[in-house]
């Protein structure tokens, strides 16, 4: 799992009664931290992948499930799913299934593209 909060080295969490996780640090940037559905200032992101998807792009920077980047966003479920599908096909965010729920976080292609229309 993703964390802001892990320091130096990955994490393993055991519990008898949950699966294994392994918890890492997320590069920290001003992505993290930033409004998701605020636009790039020359908005190229957005004209290079569509405003919606560019927006679920920024709101995966910090991670999240499909409802919570389709609240960011404010799409449905479905439309942030697809957007997400698209995203990591193209290599830009990860998806990891936990129970019932679909966790996205970018990858560091995806970071780079965020942070290059910073």
């Amino acid at each position: 799992m993703p964390s802001v909060f892990c320091h130096r080295t990955p994490v393993t969490l055991i519990d008898p009664e949950l699966p294994p996780a392994l918890v890492y640090l997320v590069v920290q940037s001003p992505v993290l931290f930033a409004d998701p559905t605020a636009p790039a200032p020359d908005n190229a992101l957005a004209r290079l992948l569509g405003p919606n998807r560019a927006a679920v792009l920024r709101a995966a920077a910090e991670g999240g499930t499909t409802g919570e980047l389709a609240s960011r966003v404010g799409v449905s479920r479905s439309s942030a799913s697809e957007h997400a599908t698209v995203l990591r096909d193209a290599g830009l965010i990860v998806s990891a299934r936990h129970r019932n729920a679909m966790i996205h976080t970018c990858t560091p292609l995806g970071r780079s593209m965020l942070r290059s229309t910073l």
